[in-house]
């Protein structure tokens, strides 16, 4: 009886702590990551409230979970025309900051530190380059910018954080395998990219046809929800991405005016969409929250190793930073994105991602898992911290020149 007292003393306190957190981060553009990673770390290795050992199995799962809410949230809070519009220059940002990331961040701490390179490579996929949507899209929001360079970042956190899986998964297949054969990574990518959006487009469009007589029943969101959990175990017992499929799934779902439109159908689904819209957002939200918690809980506190962890956890934000200045030039050239740089370039805060996929080196087996999540939550610290502090800079500029704009009228 005392323990369940304590799980759900526990789980109130993590909610209400998640509510504040979400007011605090849109009144100060701070991540409220940060504040529940530190109360997993008080509850966990602080004073062992909860043991760090039977959560592995548990948060392996869980972390997959969260990731498919919150990826089919961001797909329907998307509109098809401005993915479309907006590919070519995501694509050129995405390709020259992860890739290059990546590979940079697993070499330097393969020849630095010794460790086995395909080791390095796999720690390289979880933190080189993903940017947090939970973070990005409401803070390019809240500094004011341009809905062309809001769909731009918003398009990066999803393709970004594609990127960084598909490469995970392809990493420990070569690790798993013992196999040489370097050409795996980039034609899993093909191959993962395809199935998953044919699986997410195929299924979503049957859906919408099947709401047309359903929607009027109770439970429909439920139901869809079974749909968007098959969609991903369809899509990755193909061998395709389901983290992909689902995102497509919820784009299609979310753009279904358009879509049913070029399809010559009459009927609409917008007010069901809506509704979904706001239930997917209060789920994801909650499993946000846990999730950063459960980081912090089976995060590993070993005092001599603390420095070099964040020697190395600023060596990789370091490189990060670099690659991303590169990929901004690019991607923003001759475009009207170019006035936004500066925020394009300090929204690197990560998130979801490099947690997802550090306890999922846990749950694989890697021999240098543990090492792993350290770093990553030392990663996803500091990249917080660039973002919040660029992100006040931004503000204070952009007060600036509306105020110098202003200047010449008065």
């Amino acid at each position: 009886m005392i323990n369940e007292i304590i799980v759900f003393s526990a789980a109130a306190g993590i909610i209400f702590l998640g509510f504040a957190g979400e007011i605090f981060f849109k009144k100060t553009g701070i991540s409220y990551y940060l504040f529940l990673i530190s109360v997993g770390i008080v509850l966990g290795p602080v004073f062992n409230v909860f043991p760090r050992e039977p959560l592995i199995p548990v948060l392996g799962l869980f972390a997959s979970f969260t990731l498919i809410m919150i990826l089919f949230y961001s797909g329907m809070d998307m509109r098809i025309k401005e993915v479309i519009r907006g590919s070519p220059r995501t694509v050129v940002q995405v390709t020259i900051y992860v890739v290059s990331s990546i590979f940079l961040i697993g070499f330097s701490l393969h020849f630095i530190l010794k460790w086995d390179l395909l080791q390095s490579l796999i720690f390289g996929s979880m933190v080189g380059g993903e940017t947090a949507s939970v973070v990005v899209i409401p803070l390019s929001r809240s500094l004011r910018l341009g809905q062309n360079t809001i769909t731009f970042l918003t398009l990066e956190s999803i393709l970004n954080s594609i990127y960084s899986i598909v490469f995970y998964e392809a990493f420990v297949s070569l690790y798993k395998t013992g196999t040489s054969n370097w050409a795996l990574p980039l034609i899993t990518i093909g191959t993962s990219f395809s199935i998953g959006i044919a699986v997410g487009i195929g299924l979503s469009i049957v859906w919408m046809f099947v709401l047309k007589y359903v929607r009027n029943f109770k439970y429909t969101y439920v139901l869809s929800l079974g749909l968007l959990f098959a969609t991903y175990a369809i899509t990755e017992v193909l061998h395709g991405s389901g983290l992909v499929a689902v995102l497509i799934f919820g784009l299609f779902l979310g753009s279904s005016k358009i879509i049913l439109s070029r399809l010559g159908q009459k009927f609409d689904l917008a007010d069901m969409n809506e509704q979904f819209y706001k239930f997917q957002g209060e789920i994801s939200f909650l499993m946000e929250t846990f999730f950063f918690v459960f980081l912090g809980l089976v995060f590993v506190i070993t005092p001599s190793t603390i420095l070099s962890n964040l020697m190395l956890g600023l060596l990789v934000i370091g490189i990060l930073l670099v690659f991303r200045f590169i990929a901004t030039k690019a991607s923003t050239i001759k475009s009207e994105l170019r006035k936004d740089q500066l925020a394009i370039f300090i929204i690197c805060a990560q998130g979801v991602v490099p947690a997802t996929l550090s306890i999922a080196a846990l749950n694989d087996g890697i021999p240098l898992a543990n090492t792993f999540v350290s770093i990553a939550v030392y990663v996803i610290i500091l990249s917080n911290i660039v973002t919040t502090t660029g992100s006040i800079l931004v503000a204070r500029k952009n007060r600036t020149s509306v105020t110098d704009d202003k200047n010449p009228l008065e």
